[in-house]
């Protein structure tokens, strides 16, 4: 039985009863006063771009087999320096995180290719060291919004392909740990991982399965707009 005629479960997480859209909410005018307090106080701001690859997969109890996908990553933040050594970096980007999976219907090969993109805002501790050239850790949660699905199975020589928007939860929490390096030109180059907190999956007949988003990105930045 393929991925898609699988029943797929619901988030475990509840968001202190607020929907994922009131949460994002909150985010965004979170971030929207963290740029204008920063300025007000004049405090140590900068403001960059990233962009870069996504090698993402699944995980957790149901996640056996699966397989990799690659996909982007880009958006901006801003780094807001409280100390020499330490800043809050909060960011919005879009990331194309999925899986893939194979295997055979009565000795039939099949494999799929599972997408599923997200407008995602890590809001992460920056703990830098050295003066010039200058190695950083990452360290934070992320929430994540849903912005689209898709998936495609080969099973032979027939192919098929469809939305998973009914079976993929709107909305994923998890965190970050990631470490890089700055330069003195203003580029970054990074690398991190993230994993969901809880199951991305609707309960659908009262069926429920564990499967986390996973996943590594590599990312170039740029900083001081």
């Amino acid at each position: 039985m393929t991925f898609i005629a699988q029943p797929f479960n619901i988030l475990l997480i509840n968001l202190t009863k607020t929907t994922g859209v009131t949460v994002m909410k909150k985010l965004l005018v979170l971030l929207l006063l963290l740029i204008l307090g920063s300025m007000a106080l004049a405090q140590g701001l900068s403001f960059g771009i990233k962009g870069g690859l996504n090698h993402s997969s699944a995980n957790g109890d149901w996640a056996q087999g699966a397989e990799s996908r690659s996909g982007i990553a880009a958006g901006g933040y801003l780094t807001l320096s409280l100390l020499p050594s330490f800043a809050i970096q909060p960011e919005i980007l879009y990331s194309q995180k999925g899986f893939k999976l194979s295997g055979d219907i009565d000795s039939v090969p099949w494999v799929g290719e599972y997408r599923i993109n997200y407008l995602e805002i890590p809001v992460l501790a920056k703990f830098s060291f050295g003066i010039l050239v200058k190695p950083y850790v990452l360290v934070g949660p992320y929430f994540a919004t849903r912005v689209g699905t898709s998936w495609e199975e080969t099973i032979g020589d027939s192919t098929s392909s469809g939305s998973m928007d009914v079976y993929i939860k709107g909305s994923d929490l998890g965190y970050v740990l990631g470490a890089g390096l700055s330069t003195p030109v203003k580029l970054s180059l990074e690398v991190r991982y993230s994993n969901s907190f809880s199951t991305i999956y609707e309960e659908i007949g009262g069926v429920t399965h564990d499967w986390k988003n996973s996943n590594i990105s590599v990312m170039v930045g740029y900083a001081n707009f």
